[in-house]
C-alpha cells in the first residue's frame, strides 16, 4: 500500500500518536516511553517498529540504550503532520503525558542523556 497512506494510518493509532507525541518534544529512550506511557517494553517496540518503518522516526543506539526523535524531514515534507501534533498537545490523553514526561524528565534516577528536546 501507498506510504502516505500507512502514515495517515497511523495518526489513527492512540499509542502511536501518543509516542509521537513524546517524540515530537525531543530526543528519548525507550525508558522514557515506558514511564511515561505505562506500557510495557515489548509493547513500545511493537509501535515504535510501525513508526520507524515508515520513517517518522529516527533512532541512534547509546551503548546499550536506543534513542528515538522525530524524523524532522518527513514532518516539515507534509505540514499537516506539524500541525496534528501541535494540536493533540491540549487533548488528553496527550496533555497528562507532556506533564508525566516534564515530571519524568526532573526525576533522579532516571535515563542519563543528552537531550536536544523541545520545550515540554
Amino acid at each position: 500500500m501507498n506510504k502516505f497512506v500507512e502514515m495517515i494510518k497511523l495518526f489513527s493509532d492512540e499509542t502511536r500518536l501518543r509516542i509521537l507525541n513524546i517524540l515530537f518534544q525531543g530526543e528519548h529512550c525507550n525508558c522514557d516511553l515506558e514511564e511515561v506511557l505505562g506500557l510495557s517494553q515489548p509493547n513500545i517496540s511493537k509501535h515504535l517498529k510501525k513508526i520507524m518503518l515508515l520513517d517518522l522516526a529516527t533512532s541512534r543506539k547509546s551503548s546499550y540504550w536506543t534513542y528515538y526523535k522525530i524524523n524532522e524531514e518527513v514532518f516539515n515534507k507534509h505540514p499537516f503532520m506539524i500541525e496534528i501534533m501541535k494540536e493533540i498537545q491540549e487533548l488528553e490523553p496527550f496533555k497528562s503525558d507532556l506533564i508525566k514526561l516534564r515530571e519524568y524528565k526532573n526525576s533522579p534516577g532516571r535515563c542519563q542523556i543528552n537531550l536536544n528536546s523541545r520545550e515540554v
